[in-house]
């Protein structure tokens, strides 16, 4: 098996597993990285259609990704890392 089939079955799989997904954060995700996975796929058998179609779905899904952690209330700050010495909390 070449390394491209490697990358159209894995590709294929992450859409599977997106149709089980139940929070939105991680379908989103999820979604990216097969979008990568068919980009990869797309580009080494030079198949316009596929790469164009996945190019496209990564904005959406970003954008998606965006309102989905806003929702949950995630906030950017929580992504800083641990507090640093000045902010103990007290």
């Amino acid at each position: 098996m070449r390394w491209v089939d490697v990358a159209g079955y894995l590709a294929c799989s992450l859409v599977f597993l997106t149709f089980y997904m139940k929070g939105m954060v991680p379908l989103r995700l999820v979604a990216l990285c097969s979008n990568v996975a068919f980009l990869v796929y797309a580009f080494s058998l030079h198949l316009a259609p596929i790469a164009i179609l996945h190019s496209a779905l990564i904005p959406v899904n970003i954008i998606r990704l965006i309102a989905a952690l806003r929702e949950s209330g995630v906030r950017w700050a929580n992504f800083a890392g641990p507090p640093g010495p000045r902010h103990r909390g007290f």
